[in-house]
């Protein structure tokens, strides 16, 4: 148990003891991280398909055979969210207009 002792108070002693900055020192900065904008949008999205078959020719009224079927497909849709993560410029443009020229008057 001294061990262990002993070596924490070690190694708070190297932790306390490590060099800082001197005062000349010059500051550097680093660059802004980049901004993530996040993007919210409304969308449906495909989930299924319902098919349904509606008879086109039907034989005799005694007999119900189907000579043919049409096909119709209905989509499934669903609301979901459609998320886009996009990132800003860093440098943000600044837009500049052209000064109107100055007017002297000449009476």
């Amino acid at each position: 148990m001294f061990k262990l002792v002993v070596l924490f108070c070690a190694l708070a002693a190297v932790a306390n003891a490590r060099p800082s900055l001197p005062l000349s020192s010059a500051l550097v900065y680093t660059a802004p991280a980049a901004a993530t904008v996040t993007v919210h949008e409304p969308a449906l999205a495909h989930v299924g398909s319902v098919v349904k078959t509606y008879p086109t020719a039907v034989s005799h009224q005694s007999h119900s055979v189907v000579h043919n079927s049409a096909h119709l497909v209905q989509d499934v849709v669903a609301p979901v969210v459609k998320t886009t993560y996009t990132t800003a410029p860093v440098l943000k443009s600044i837009s500049t207009y052209a000064h109107t020229p100055v007017v002297y008057n000449s009476w």
